[in-house]
């Protein structure tokens, strides 16, 4: 059961932890995945050239207002294997084929101009900013949605949040708690610092 009562708002972005699925175009109600529920809430997410996905909440682990994007815990490679593909309002109905896109090409170092290219995934495989997050703040080499690890070097003064619970921290009461100006430990096991608001 979910600990987090996610609001999925329709037009966001969904992707896995290796890729892009779609677009959300519905949420609904259907038959529970777990003995411990009575229903379920899904998301119905579509992208051209493939089957609509029917996606339990349960599989959500964070959702961005700031990029209008939700995150899931699984691979695309695990898509067929779950039956997403499967209407669970339509039982009956058999499953399509998913057959993920190939990759695009890989990130790159930063260009003359001082555009940044996106943060790669941590050791712990959470999620940080994808390409559609916005340029970097004109003399800045950090954009609004970049996320931090515990311990790594604050880089600017600016306001953050965790990404569990959306619990929100300024950079000046982090350095009156670490002088060395580094992130304090995560407001929960496993979650990062996430950039959110750079006015001082």
């Amino acid at each position: 059961m979910p600990v987090v009562d996610w609001v999925v708002k329709l037009g966001y972005g969904v992707e896995a932890r290796d890729g892009e699925l779609g677009v959300v175009q519905e949420v609904f109600d259907g038959p529970a995945q777990s003995i411990f529920l009575s229903k379920d809430s899904f998301m119905r997410v579509v992208d051209r050239g493939q089957p609509d996905l029917s996606i339990p909440f349960t599989e959500i682990v964070d959702i961005s207002d700031v990029k209008r994007t939700i995150y899931l815990k699984r691979w695309l490679r695990e898509i067929n294997t779950l039956g997403w593909t499967r209407d669970p309002r339509r039982p009956g109905v058999p499953a399509a084929s998913f057959f993920p896109k190939p990759k695009s090409a890989a990130a790159v170092k930063p260009d003359a101009d001082g555009s940044v290219p996106p943060r790669a995934l941590v050791e712990s495989g959470a999620w940080s900013p994808g390409p559609v997050a916005p340029r970097p703040e004109p003399g800045k080499s950090v954009r609004i949605g970049d996320r931090f690890k515990p311990g790594d070097r604050i880089p600017v003064p600016a306001q953050y949040m965790c990404t569990v619970c959306r619990f929100r921290k300024h950079s000046r009461q982090m350095l009156e708690e670490n002088p060395d100006g580094r992130f304090p430990p995560a407001h929960h096991p496993g979650a990062l610092w996430e950039l959110e608001d750079l006015r001082s």
